[in-house]
C-alpha cells in the first residue's frame, strides 16, 4: 500500500508540472520589467565627458535583459550625478629640494567616491515605474603630491601649458573603472529586480 501511495504522489507532482510549465509558468526566469522588452538611455546628468553614459548603455546591452535603444525604447532609465567626491586617504612626509625629509605631510593615495540616482520610466506615458535610488561606488587611487615644494616640482616645465599634474592624471584614469562599476551596479538591479 505505501507503494501506490509513492506512485500516486509521484504522477500528481508530475501532473502539476505539466499543467504548470504547458501554460507558460516559469521558476523565477522574469523580473518587474519583464512585460518590456527595450529601453532607452538619455545622456547622464551630470557626465561632464559621456564615460558614464557609454559604460551604462554597455553594460545594458551586453546583459541580455533589455535591447537597448537609441530612442523609442519602452522603458526610459534616467539617471544623474550626485556627488564625485575625493578623500584623502594615505599620506607619507614630504621631501625638501635636497632630499631631506621634511615636517610637511602630503596625500598620496586618495578615495574617489561616485554617488548616481537613476529611475526608471514608462517612456510613452512618462509614469514612473521605479525609483528614484541611489547606488555608490568607489575606488581607490595612488599618485604623487602636487605640492608648491619638492622634487616633484623640478620640472616646471612638465606640467605647463595647462596639462594634467599627476594627481589629476591619476583621478581622471580612476573615473573610468569607478564609471564601469556604477554602471555594473545599475545592470545588475534592472535584470535581477523583485
Amino acid at each position: 500500500m505505501p507503494t501506490a501511495y509513492r506512485i500516486s504522489g509521484m504522477t500528481t507532482i508530475i501532473c502539476y508540472l505539466f499543467v504548470l510549465t504547458s501554460c507558460g509558468y516559469h521558476v523565477g526566469q522574469q523580473n518587474a520589467f519583464s512585460e518590456y522588452k527595450t529601453i532607452s538611455v538619455p545622456y547622464v546628468e551630470g557626465d561632464l565627458d559621456g564615460d558614464l553614459t557609454a559604460a551604462i548603455v554597455q553594460a545594458i546591452a551586453c546583459s541580455g535583459s533589455f535591447e537597448y535603444r537609441l530612442k523609442d525604447g519602452a522603458l526610459l532609465l534616467v539617471v544623474k550625478v550626485i556627488n564625485l567626491a575625493d578623500v584623502n586617504i594615505g599620506f607619507r612626509y614630504d621631501r625638501h629640494r635636497n632630499g631631506e625629509l621634511s615636517k610637511s605631510i602630503i596625500p598620496d593615495e586618495t578615495r574617489l567616491t561616485l554617488i548616481v540616482e537613476f529611475s526608471l520610466l514608462e517612456a510613452a506615458s512618462g509614469r514612473l515605474l521605479d525609483g528614484p535610488y541611489q547606488l555608490a561606488a568607489d575606488v581607490d587611487v595612488d599618485h604623487d603630491y602636487n605640492g608648491n615644494n619638492g622634487p616633484s616640482d623640478s620640472n616646471v616645465n612638465e606640467y605647463s601649458l595647462g596639462q594634467l599634474s599627476n594627481a589629476d592624471a591619476a583621478f581622471e584614469a580612476a573615473k573610468r573603472p569607478l564609471n564601469r562599476t556604477i554602471a555594473r551596479k545599475i545592470r545588475d538591479y534592472l535584470s535581477h529586480s523583485w
